[in-house]
């Protein structure tokens, strides 16, 4: 009987030994999810026409960011970041590619109205260049798929026509990413009937009555967050907010019309205001979701802007991009400057702010080193790695080549900025201007006729840069007639 009993005994020792066994390597697998050994997600987040100077973690006291302001309080901002154009196509095809889009042969941004259009009696024709990312570039995911990640574009695409759209070059999937950079309207149905051009976005399915398309996108992403948890991952989540139309919800419009009276303020729109607003709730959202999965500590959180904000419409005011000079669409660092803020749990010190030169490009090395894989065989890429901002500043010179009447700025022509300095060659008028941005940000007083040294310098490494890009170039017009 005492051996029955032990025989017994041991028979359930041994079993529950086995049932502990398998469970704790069940726990441990899934406490090892984010313990930091396997590759990190990226969630990469860029915003339409968005200034720096419309957030409150870069002094913006009128438009309320606390999500957006938190994340930057939770790893870094940069505060001399740029876009690598002052509109949007060309700097998505450098964010992308991670190459200058001189040197992509993309310079101009797709318009409905007129590829590459200029006045008439212009003095220069604008480059008869590409109108989308050439197929043979390696982009983003694609880069990152040998590595397992799995990835998806969401919202504003607006570098390739059919054909070019995002899951031709490489996205696993793709919700309302098309040819257009502005949506038809912000609300559903997402359509413009007196627009032909623009009347719908192809790809974007589904809706209810007064569904807002900044909340859209984000359910989009996060719903794919919820379905690829358990494995790399990386959300390109470029909204179509805050471009025009101007368009938000009508609780947040009313909140800041009469935050406007209250304050006084002349000059910010109080519907952008509602647009930005919307954004940071949406940014909200998304850290909510992250920190619920338990994926937070694993997750590289990107925020960016494409090109500076838009600081008029017609005569009618919309951002408030001061102390910088203009905005959207102008060489002038209001066209320029963006926000720039990454999160990433145990690699950036919380709060820190960074003062190194940074511009669209930079963000393509910056996701591929830090997954571990390699960007391009055989091409060499523009942008540079920011790992190393992360503990250490760089000394760098940024360069632009905008030879594009846009229909903001209208004056096409280069640019470079090298430390405190910064030098703009104007194609039409023909004519070159000087800034020292560290005594004079807003550009209001130009020293090309003070320090004709420098200028000679930087008109030297602008061109020697331009000739290593390789671009087509533009070309004098042969109807130009100067005035006497």
């Amino acid at each position: 009987m005492r051996i029955q009993n032990f025989n017994i005994l041991w028979l359930l020792l041994t079993t529950s030994m086995v049932v502990g066994f398998f469970s704790c390597k069940r726990t441990n697998k899934e406490n090892s999810k984010n313990d930091g050994s396997e590759k990190p997600n990226f969630l990469f987040i860029l915003i339409d026409d968005l200034g720096s100077q419309d957030l409150g973690c870069y002094g913006n006291d009128f438009i309320e960011t606390p999500n957006i302001d938190n994340l930057a309080e939770q790893g870094m901002r940069w505060s001399n970041a740029y876009s690598s154009c002052p509109v949007s196509s060309p700097s998505r095809v450098a964010i992308l590619t991670g190459k200058n889009q001189s040197r992509v042969n993309f310079t101009g941004h797709i318009s409905a109205i007129r590829q590459h259009r200029h006045p008439e009696k212009s003095r220069i024709l604008p480059p008869n260049d590409l109108m989308q990312i050439p197929k043979e570039e390696v982009i983003l995911p694609e880069a990152l798929k040998p590595a397992g990640y799995k990835s998806i574009s969401i919202g504003k695409w607006h570098v390739g026509g059919k054909g070019y759209w995002p899951t031709d070059m490489g996205f696993d999937e793709n919700v309302a990413g098309w040819t257009h950079g502005s949506p038809p309207s912000h609300f559903y149905p997402y359509e413009n009937p007196d627009q032909p051009w623009n009347s719908s976005i192809p790809a974007l399915e589904g809706g209810e009555e007064g569904e807002y398309l900044t909340d859209r996108l984000t359910d989009e992403a996060i719903r794919f967050i919820e379905e690829n948890k358990d494995q790399p991952f990386l959300v390109y989540l470029s909204h179509y907010a805050v471009h025009t139309p101007l368009q938000a919800p009508e609780a947040l419009v009313e909140k800041y019309k009469a935050k406007k009276e209250k304050t006084g303020n002349e000059i910010i729109n109080p519907v952008y205001a509602a647009m930005v607003e919307s954004v940071d709730i949406n940014v909200g959202r998304l850290i909510e979701k992250l920190d619920e999965w338990d994926l937070s500590e694993n997750t590289v959180v990107i925020f960016a802007s494409d090109n500076g904000a838009l600081d008029k419409m017609g005569d009618k005011r919309v951002a408030d991009n001061r102390p910088y000079r203009s905005g959207k669409g102008h060489l002038y660092e209001g066209g320029l400057r963006v926000p720039y803020i990454m999160k990433w749990p145990g690699h950036i010190e919380p709060g820190s702010v960074s003062e190194t030169l940074t511009q669209s490009e930079d963000i393509y090395a910056t996701i591929v080193d830090i997954a571990g894989v390699k960007a391009h065989a055989n091409t060499p890429i523009d942008g540079r790695s920011l790992v190393s901002d992360f503990t250490d500043e760089d000394k760098v010179e940024l360069h632009w080549y905008y030879p594009h009447y846009s229909p903001h700025g209208n004056k096409p022509g280069a640019t470079i900025r090298s430390g405190k300095w910064k030098l703009i060659e104007f194609y039409d008028p023909k004519q070159v201007e000087l800034y020292n941005l560290q005594k004079d940000p807003g550009e209001n007083n130009d020293l090309s006729e003070e320090v004709p040294w420098k200028v000679q310098e930087l008109s030297g490494k602008l061109h020697q840069w331009l000739h290593g890009m390789n671009p087509i170039m533009h070309t004098m017009n042969p109807e130009y007639e100067k005035d006497e």
